[in-house]
């Protein structure tokens, strides 16, 4: 093969990649943004599980602050993932990815460390509330997942890219819905959770 056929291949492949990369890039972009605000609502509503709890049921005061304490970490941190998409959005940088995924990171240790250094004593009340943390977790890192550098290191995170893609906020509302805040065979947990479905 002639090296100028070979130079001419292997301009077409990178622009192949470039154009791939850039439409990625977009999709990430449009998919954090339109889910993120939802995140947010799930993140605020886990306080809303212990908050609207009857009297009937001893709800430990550590326990409440526990579950406040990961409603408010949560919605702290997607509040700024979503000013640092948008940021990336308006100017895009490799400082804004390694920020994103900062706070993606931050928030897969903080999460589960808040969740499990709460002991949360009412079984019904620990599952919803584990259950609320990992279908935000798991969309968050869907999220990672798309990010240009990443997509193209792996094809299970090309995968993941697909899953979110099809996750819209409507999808997120429908799934929290179902797994936190349906109904259960303890009264207590299930008034607290009448409150918290979204629409």
């Amino acid at each position: 093969m002639s090296s100028n056929r070979l130079n001419k291949l292997l301009l077409i492949c990178t622009l192949c990649l470039s154009l791939a990369a850039t439409g990625c890039s977009a999709q990430w972009i449009s998919v954090a943004l339109a889910d993120l605000p939802v995140l947010t609502q799930m993140a605020l509503n886990i306080a809303t599980l212990v908050s609207n709890v009857h009297t009937g049921e001893q709800i430990d005061t550590s326990e409440t602050a526990a579950i406040q304490n990961i409603s408010s970490e949560a919605s702290k941190d997607l509040m700024l993932l979503q000013q640092l998409y948008q940021g990336y959005k308006a100017n895009p940088s490799v400082d804004s990815i390694r920020k994103i995924q900062n706070v993606i990171t931050d928030l897969n240790t903080s999460l589960p460390a808040l969740l499990q250094a709460g002991h949360i004593k009412n079984p019904a009340l620990a599952t919803r509330v584990s259950v609320a943390v990992n279908l935000i977790l798991t969309t968050v890192n869907t999220f990672a997942a798309l990010i240009p550098e990443n997509a193209v290191r792996s094809s299970l995170q090309s995968t993941a890219a697909h899953q979110a893609a099809a996750s819209r906020p409507k999808d997120l509302k429908r799934q929290w819905n179902q797994q936190v805040c349906s109904t259960t065979a303890n009264e207590t947990v299930d008034s607290a959770s009448s409150v918290c479905p979204l629409q």
